[in-house]
């Protein structure tokens, strides 16, 4: 049995629906600096999203607690979505509710992940479009998930206009998954389309056709300047986000070791995600920790299948303290 103060993980070894109450103290518990207002960084502006972003959020840029309170219960829904993927595909050996853990662990390491933001709520649509994705798998007709899988993405793009590359992902994962025929490709096409079409209709029927062009269109992709300030925390940050990305990259044998093929292809897609999400980073202007959000989804369940890998539960409850006492650590450098 584990000493009491190292039980965490072993709370959430199980597929209870009752669990999701631990995990919703657990998501209060990393997001506790933000709602308490110990976290000072400047929100993330209204104007650097979509129109519909800033027709909706505008207001979080001067009402920080309530900024933090929408994004925890945001990263509720979404880890609840994240843990569900993985339970209907059976992507970890056993069910249980480590996904969803590592998924609000993932999405509260920096203090910039703690308010809302674009790339948080663009965030919402990417397991919805993964599950599409995956549900294609050996299907004869898939027209409509393919559909649906392009659609969701796009609809991403609407909060935050970048992540229309996130459809280059679920491009790559039906490709994965199925025979991509000519015909759903062109599907494809139709679905990544239908979302932004109709916006702009909306928007252009209320005389605003233009504002909606310029904010979800204009510069939506341009080179990294490398004007980054590099000081302690944001090494400290850099160096929390580098370690995660050598866990995932160094256990790629670990997560398709005796896995089906389905399951396999699944991981291939996330990897994907996973990839494009990164290099969203080298696409903007300026740097914003932000957009590492996009791809939470993917590194949330590679957590999860690394920590699981582990044979030594009591190793694996000490290495999760650690990175919980980095993510304290990294949330509250600025004041201390």
């Amino acid at each position: 049995m584990l000493p009491a103060p190292i039980i965490v993980l072993a709370i959430f070894r199980n597929n209870r629906v009752s669990t999701a109450i631990f995990l919703a103290l657990y998501l209060v518990l990393t997001r506790a600096t933000a709602l308490l207002g110990w976290v000072k960084i400047s929100p993330w502006p209204a104007t650097n999203g979509s129109a519909l972003y800033k027709s909706w959020f505008a207001w979080s840029e001067n009402m920080p607690f309530y900024s933090a309170l929408l994004a925890a219960l945001l990263v509720y829904v979404q880890a609840l979505m994240v843990n569900r993927l993985v339970d209907e595909f059976r992507l970890m050996n056993d069910r249980n509710w480590l996904p969803g853990l590592f998924y609000v662990l993932v999405t509260s390491v920096l203090p910039e992940f703690l308010f809302i933001s674009a790339p948080l709520v663009a965030a919402t649509f990417v397991p919805v479009s993964l599950r599409m994705v995956f549900k294609s798998y050996k299907i004869t007709q898939a027209s409509a998930l393919v559909f649906d899988a392009a659609l969701w993405m796009s609809v991403a793009a609407l909060f935050y206009p970048p992540a229309l590359i996130l459809l280059l992902a679920a491009y790559s994962g039906i490709m994965v998954m199925r025979s991509f025929n000519l015909r759903e490709q062109l599907v494809f096409f139709t679905g990544a389309v239908t979302p932004l079409f109709l916006t702009w209709l909306w928007y252009f029927w209320i005389n605003r056709g233009t504002e909606f062009r310029s904010l979800q269109f204009g510069e939506i992709f341009q080179l990294y300047r490398f004007n980054a300030t590099f000081d302690t925390l944001m090494l400290l940050k850099t160096a929390l986000l580098v370690l995660l990305l050598f866990v995932f990259v160094f256990g790629i044998n670990q997560y398709f070791q005796r896995k089906l093929i389905q399951t396999q292809k699944a991981i291939t897609t996330l990897y994907w995600v996973l990839f494009t999400g990164g290099l969203l980073v080298l696409l903007r202007a300026d740097w914003h920790w932000e957009h590492f959000l996009l791809p939470a989804a993917a590194a949330g369940i590679f957590l999860a299948f690394s920590f699981q890998g582990l044979r030594s539960k009591v190793m694996a409850e000490i290495l999760h303290l650690v990175l919980l006492a980095a993510l304290f650590f990294i949330q509250i450098f600025p004041v201390v």
